[in-house]
């Protein structure tokens, strides 16, 4: 994995200590294919990495594997694993998207290694369900483009006429992660586990967009005092959205309020005299 993380890669620890535990594994009665996941799928691990596993198993093989190796909060030689058992015929029935194949986990399972297949089953597996649907795409960029709206219009706006620059910060925050989530949808890439890897395909250059990651990240970087500099961010911040195609009708609070009496022409008379005052 070519990136921007520093430390000591502990890639080839991950992977031989992968391989000599799937074969071991692999022999077990119910064992369909094994992945290396992770650090192994991605090619990237360092000390505060797990050992990542996925065990494919027959379903009626997956309680009594998991009891064997499916642990949680243990560790060998400095290393902790986590390694799920999960059903081949669950993820086989599963629809994509579901709760099953969601975008995190045919993120998690793209960044793969296949470690033990029997029949080529997991890797045609994986064919199946690694893919994303055009509905699923416009589903996803029409509910993030509402969030950027929300986070970087408004909220900051009525913020910072409160005088509040932490709401504000915390605003524009929330706004950067929704641009990013916009941006992936845009791209068609898989959702990272956010909470740990938010800028992970902007970092790695898998869409065009990672040349404002330093725009997109400067809320988090620059130190901020004042409200009028956290406004200048936000600024850029509106910039870079016209730039990469996400606009909006209305870009501020007294826009909206000037929609909003426009529309009470519309609305029928009688609604009229009950929310009249």
């Amino acid at each position: 994995m070519a990136g921007p993380y520093r430390g000591k890669n502990r890639y080839p620890t991950f992977l031989k200590a992968g391989k000599t535990i799937a074969a071991k594994v692999s022999r077990l009665q119910g064992v369909v294919g094994i992945l290396g996941t992770g650090s192994i799928g991605r090619r990237f691990g360092d000390e505060f990495s797990d050992l990542d596993l996925t065990v494919y198993a027959h379903s009626d093989a997956v309680k009594r594997l998991g009891r064997l190796v499916g642990v949680g909060w243990t560790g060998y030689k400095g290393v902790s694993y986590d390694i799920p058992v999960v059903s081949y015929e669950k993820a086989l029935k599963a629809g994509v998207p579901s709760a099953f194949w969601s975008q995190i986990e045919r993120w998690h399972q793209e960044n793969s290694q296949i470690l033990f297949d029997t029949d080529n089953r997991v890797k045609r597996l994986l064919q199946q369900k690694l893919v994303y649907a055009d509905r699923e795409q416009k589903k996803l960029m029409r509910r993030y483009h509402e969030a950027v709206h929300e986070h970087l219009v408004f909220f900051p706006e009525l913020w910072a006429k409160r005088g509040h620059l932490y709401n504000v910060i915390d605003a524009l925050t929330r706004g950067v992660t929704f641009i990013v989530l916009w941006i992936y949808a845009k791209n068609r890439v898989f959702e990272p586990y956010m909470e740990k890897w938010p800028f992970y395909h902007l970092e790695m250059k898998n869409v065009p967009e990672y040349v404002h990651l330093e725009a997109l990240t400067e809320i988090y970087t620059r130190p901020l005092r004042t409200v009028a500099g956290a406004m200048r961010i936000r600024r850029k911040l509106l910039d870079l959205c016209d730039q990469i195609g996400l606009q909006w009708e209305v870009y501020s609070c007294a826009e909206a309020h000037q929609r909003c009496e426009q529309n009470w022409g519309k609305v029928s008379e009688e609604t009229k005299r009950l929310l009249s005052w």
